[in-house]
């Protein structure tokens, strides 16, 4: 396999590929229930939010080990609130003439039904698959970057990517990042965030997504948040990529490329894994590093993601801050959104014109199945409902405007995120296809 083919990799094989062998076990997980802050460090500690592996099995992963075997997390710990390491110097130098696999991870602002483009989360997976080394480099939205506009308060990367496309982006992200050219991306948005969050056996895709997103409430403002971000996934990376030998490993890199935007291969995806994994990948904790470019002097926090009761009180932290803030500024106040309430009377107001309206219907719906806006939808009963029936006004639509490519595609999309949920693999038709 030559190296471009073997450059198809992102998220999506340190996501799906990665976590293809727990699947089965992630739903019939009940959620760890909160911890009392008061309660001893040890026993913090000893409820971590593992996946669940044979009695046999005593081995740490690499990413709970890095806290466990850290006095400074458990310190931390003990006091009520997450627990956090500060960011270590690395000693690994990775040099410079080893060749690189970059990947911009990019998730957009876009709220559910709109087509917002704003990069809100910005990242390059720098992949060196022969040392087996991986570099997140982080990068605050706000960063300036050449986005054409005529007020220079708008020249920003978050501006870069909705004004002038992903190309341009690409270049910006590059530069800023200084790893070389940045040819492979992928882009989600808020559904698809919990949908990986999910499948990664964190229930609460909803308070994990509160806490990556926040800028204030954790301090340090966007550079702490990136970095935040930039640590979820190494951590996730650390925690699962050593399960990704199975038979579902097909149907989750086929469901991810189908859950997001990419220009990503299923091959290039495998190949890549399987390099990582005979340079001996991760080694140690610091085989994945995180960096935030540009440079800062802040001594950035590093808490475990991995622990539910972590990402539970800093969810409490930032909405004790969200509160108090609400007090001065009523931007702050929270605001209740229903996304089964919200989709449902979508649905219900375009079910008549199914029939007489197709486009109509397929104007209204196509930007919520591309998000896969179901996704925000908690009750895993309801989320079905409303996702069959929004694809099947979907399909309907299509075949009437006569493009039947168009409705396979949809069954395709849905069949194959309910068999990557379900982990039940099943043969990829050629007709679904694109």
């Amino acid at each position: 396999m030559n190296l471009v083919k073997r450059t198809g990799i992102a998220l999506l094989i340190l996501v799906f590929f990665m976590s293809m062998w727990m699947t089965y076990q992630l739903f019939e997980q009940s959620e760890t229930p909160e911890i009392n802050p008061t309660i001893a460090v040890d026993t913090v500690v000893k409820n971590l939010d593992t996946i669940e592996t044979s009695k046999n099995e005593q081995q740490l992963s690499v990413a709970e080990s890095e806290f466990l075997q850290d006095s400074t997390f458990l310190k931390h710990a003990g006091d009520g609130e997450a627990g956090y390491l500060f960011q270590k110097d690395s000693s690994k130098k990775i040099p410079s003439s080893t060749r690189r696999i970059n990947i911009a991870i990019i998730g957009v602002d876009a709220r559910m039904g709109t087509a917002s483009k704003r990069a809100d989360a910005n990242h390059i997976l720098s992949i060196v698959p022969d040392s087996g080394y991986i570099e997140i480099i982080s990068i605050p939205r706000d960063t300036p970057a050449d986005a054409g506009m005529k007020d220079s308060t708008q020249n920003k990367l978050t501006i870069v990517h909705a004004m002038r496309g992903t190309k341009a982006y690409l270049q910006e992200a590059g530069r800023i990042a200084k790893v070389g050219p940045v040819k492979f991306w992928i882009q989600l948005g808020f559904s698809q965030a919990m949908g990986i969050i999910e499948l990664l056996g964190q229930r609460d895709s909803k308070s994990t997504l509160q806490v990556l997103r926040s800028r204030k409430g954790l301090g340090g403002d966007d550079y702490q948040r990136c970095f935040n971000q930039g640590q979820y996934i190494r951590q996730m990376i650390l925690r699962h990529f050593t399960k990704a030998d199975g038979l579902l490993g097909e149907i989750l890199i086929r469901g991810g490329l189908a859950l997001m935007r990419s220009n990503l291969s299923v091959e290039g995806i495998k190949g890549l894994a399987y390099d990582l994994k005979n340079a001996g990948f991760p080694k140690d904790p610091s085989s994945i590093i995180v960096k935030v470019r540009p440079e800062t002097g802040i001594r950035y926090k590093v808490y475990n993601f991995n622990d539910s009761s972590s990402i539970k009180q800093l969810k409490s932290k930032i909405e004790r801050f969200n509160a108090f803030m609400a007090k001065k500024d009523s931007s702050y106040a929270k605001k209740n959104i229903d996304p089964a309430g919200r989709l449902n009377k979508l649905l219900n107001n375009v079910a008549l014109d199914t029939m007489q309206k197709p486009k109509k219907v397929l104007e209204q719906l196509y930007p919520y199945f591309e998000q896969h806006a179901w996704l925000q939808v908690r009750n895993e009963q309801e989320r079905a409902k409303i996702r069959q029936r929004l694809g099947d006004y979907l399909i309907s639509s299509f075949n009437k405007i006569g493009k039947p490519q168009n409705a396979r595609w949809v069954q395709y999309v849905i069949d194959t995120e309910i068999e990557m949920f379900a982990g039940k693999p099943k043969a990829t038709p050629q007709s679904a296809k694109r």
